[in-house]
């Protein structure tokens, strides 16, 4: 049953990175037990099907995950199986050193004595997290490697929307783009199997899934929800999460926007908006903080009244996604009644003129005004994000980006977050190469010099990046280099030696074979 709800406040990072030093100086069965007492909404329950619902991150990440406590709530809503959370401790050397095995949240139960070994993975490098969670559970890391006493592996999450061939050496079955009607369908399945064989056997029935042994790279079309079933509703707010204290909401799914570097855009991932009162009826009188997820938040026709009765309860509010030319006096004041101390802001590529290349819609006289009107509703900071590293970028687009800074930084303390481009499968830019290292290096160190002391400039590492973006375009001979890679101490030079003799474009080409989607590049 769920935990009863108890009054929470905010924590503030400072107030969260004492946390985390408390907690690094217990021992792991007391920092369980430490952070279940601080949660509301947790759901204990035993039943005959034992699901261990991973994620290859550490509790304050995987908290932040909707996603993961959708699944969370539907796993177990079913009286045949209780699912129980297993994350990355924060210090993996510590546990290896010691000789533990990661264990659930909320029993204590160690992951090797589960039946199902479900991960939930966003990002390409989440594999590392994944391979560790399973070594140290004892569980060989090759599916070929298994026998019929270890559990099945299961992979879902966003990743599986841009390319989950990388995983394919080491899963039994994954979920391809959202996961609500497939894990509906599949837990009956998991019910219902006698044994491995027969789990595939029925699995292979269900729209979405790809079961690598069989599909081999042929890897299904990306799953989609209708309205029906949102909004998407969390099931845990805690203090010890990146969204402090935050009750998440799923205000809309999908975009109607054309942003060519992006997953969740129109026509692929159409805007689905789900009723305003449907949202709030989901509202929980005990969380101090209400999030509306999404990746078009603004864009949905209920985000102002949503924001009007949220603040109205005395609760704060917190929005996934601003676009800057959505923002007026009205939508800003709200957002500072609701608690927000920092704008944040999309302008993507560096300059007007590749902005308008990569169909982002957004004008730098937005990007002046969301400053302003951040200002005057009494923010503190504003945040940007930019990426780099785009087909045809010159020295001049990031001069200007440069000029834009400091033009923002004379109306409030700019943050710039700065990410090379790493081109995603399934998008028009997914054919583009990466832009190189040496080139977004030197790139990073020109928007260093012309922002020194007027902006706070946060980077991606373009070595990172570059390895990001092998993943992101590769095969299952990528899954097994990353293996490789892990194996040696993964460092970047590890993983550059291991990724020489992997197929760059194995991913691209497996989605072309399989017609998945049309590329238009920066035309």
């Amino acid at each position: 049953m769920p935990r009863p709800p108890k009054a929470r406040k905010r924590l503030s990072r400072e107030d969260q990175r004492a946390h985390r030093q408390r907690q690094a100086r217990l021992d792991p069965e007391q920092q369980r037990k430490a952070l279940l007492a601080d949660e509301t909404g947790t759901i204990i329950r035993d039943a005959p099907l034992r699901i261990a619902l991973c994620y290859p991150n550490p509790y304050r990440t995987a908290m932040s995950s909707l996603g993961y406590q959708v699944i969370y709530r539907m796993m177990n809503a079913r009286p045949f199986a209780s699912a129980e959370r297993v994350v990355l401790p924060d210090d993996v050397a510590e546990f290896r050193r010691r000789g533990l095995c990661p264990a659930s949240i909320e029993s204590g139960r160690p992951l090797s004595a589960f039946d199902i070994l479900a991960f939930s993975v966003t990002y390409d490098l989440d594999i590392t997290g994944f391979f560790e969670l399973l070594d140290m559970a004892g569980v060989p890391l090759m599916r070929a490697d298994r026998g019929p006493g270890h559990p099945p592996v299961i992979l879902g999450g966003p990743l599986t929307a841009s390319n989950a061939l990388p995983f394919g050496p080491f899963i039994d079955l994954a979920i391809i783009g959202d996961g609500e009607r497939a894990v509906s369908a599949l837990m009956e399945a998991l019910s219902e199997a006698t044994d491995r064989d027969d789990l595939l056997d029925r699995a292979q029935a269900i729209e979405g899934v790809w079961i690598p042994e069989r599909d081999g790279d042929r890897v299904p079309a990306t799953q989609k929800v209708t309205v029906g079933a949102l909004p998407a509703v969390g099931q845990i707010v805690t203090p010890h999460t990146e969204l402090s204290n935050m009750f998440l909401l799923e205000a809309s799914r999908g975009c109607p926007r054309y942003c060519k570097f992006c997953l969740v855009r129109a026509p692929e991932s159409p805007m689905r908006e789900p009723e305003l009162d449907a949202v709030l009826a989901h509202v929980p009188a005990h969380a101090p903080r209400v999030g509306f997820v999404g990746a078009a938040v603004s864009e949905w026709s209920g985000i102002r009244e949503a924001l009007r009765r949220v603040v109205a309860m005395g609760k704060g509010v917190g929005v996934s996604s601003l676009r800057a030319d959505r923002l007026d006096a009205d939508f800003v004041e709200l957002l500072a009644r609701g608690g927000y101390r920092t704008m944040t802001v999309a302008s993507d590529a560096a300059s007007q003129r590749l902005r308008g290349k990569m169909a982002k819609g957004i004008r730098t006289r937005h990007l002046l005004d969301a400053a302003s009107l951040a200002r005057d509703a009494g923010m503190v900071r504003l945040k940007m994000y930019v990426i780099v590293g785009v087909p045809d970028e010159q020295d001049e687009d990031i001069d200007e980006l440069i000029a834009l800074c400091h033009e923002l930084g004379g109306i409030l303390p700019l943050a710039l977050g700065v990410s090379p481009l790493v081109p995603k499968l399934h998008t028009p830019l997914g054919d583009a190469p990466f832009a190189g290292i040496p080139e977004v290096q030197r790139t990073l160190s020109r928007l260093e010099r012309g922002l020194r002391g007027a902006a706070e400039l946060r980077s991606t590492s373009a070595k990172w990046a570059w390895v990001e973006y092998r993943m992101s375009q590769g095969g299952q001979d990528a899954g097994l280099a990353a293996l490789q890679a892990w194996r040696d101490g993964a460092s970047f030079r590890d993983w550059q030696r291991a990724l020489d003799g992997a197929d760059e474009r194995a991913g691209l080409r497996a989605a072309r074979e399989a017609d998945l989607w049309p590329a238009a590049g920066m035309k």
